[in-house]
């Protein structure tokens, strides 16, 4: 077969491929639009017949315009049922504390700052399924100690790092929104956040 035999194939099919459409390409949206939700009444009109306005040709200057103005009607009264108080929530921008809610594994999953011994050091808790718990590592972290972690996991309410042997490295338990605080095994502080 010849060059220009093989191009022309290939030109073909290209352009065959090109014109083959779905027959939703035009139609992008195929639900159907929701359905409008009925009106509520919003209860009975009452209605009744105003005063005629007076036709008086020059205003008392000393009575009030609000005076002369025609009254609206009153409303119907309508009998409720007495107010009951109830007592109100009120929401706190105070962090929750740290066993309101489980810890997940999902969540936890990414990169971390890690407040230690270096300003650059950072935490990667993967997503992965490893020994120990799930794959985690350190980077240009300055401690031998967080230098040894290969795993990490979840225990009660804490994050647990864990190192190849299977120790404990650290164990943090949350304090806010996206931070992690608590200590290595050897009792230094320690602290992840985003």
């Amino acid at each position: 077969m010849s060059n220009k035999t093989s191009l022309a194939i290939l030109l073909m099919a290209v352009a065959i491929a090109g014109c083959n459409r779905s027959s939703n390409a035009l139609n992008i949206n195929t639900q159907t639009p929701p359905q409008p939700l009925p009106s509520v009444p919003s209860g009975t009109v009452a209605s009744t017949q105003l005063d005629p306005i007076s036709q008086t040709t020059q205003a008392d200057p000393t009575q009030s315009a609000a005076l002369d103005a025609p009254t609206a009607p009153q409303a119907p009264t309508v009998e409720t049922a007495p107010v009951v108080e109830t007592p109100v929530e009120t929401a706190s921008l105070e962090p929750k504390p740290a066993n309101s809610e489980p810890l997940t594994h999902e969540p936890l999953a990414g990169s971390w700052n890690v407040a230690s011994d270096s300003s650059q050091c950072r935490a990667i808790l993967a997503f992965t399924k490893w020994s120990g718990g799930y794959r985690a590592t350190t980077l240009r972290c300055n401690s031998p100690e967080l230098s040894t972690v290969t795993a990490w996991d979840i225990k009660g309410s804490k994050v647990v790092l864990v190192d190849g042997n299977g120790s404990q490295v650290a164990s943090l338990g949350a304090v806010g929104a996206e931070r992690y605080a608590g200590v290595t095994a050897s009792g230094q502080p320690i602290s992840f956040s985003r």
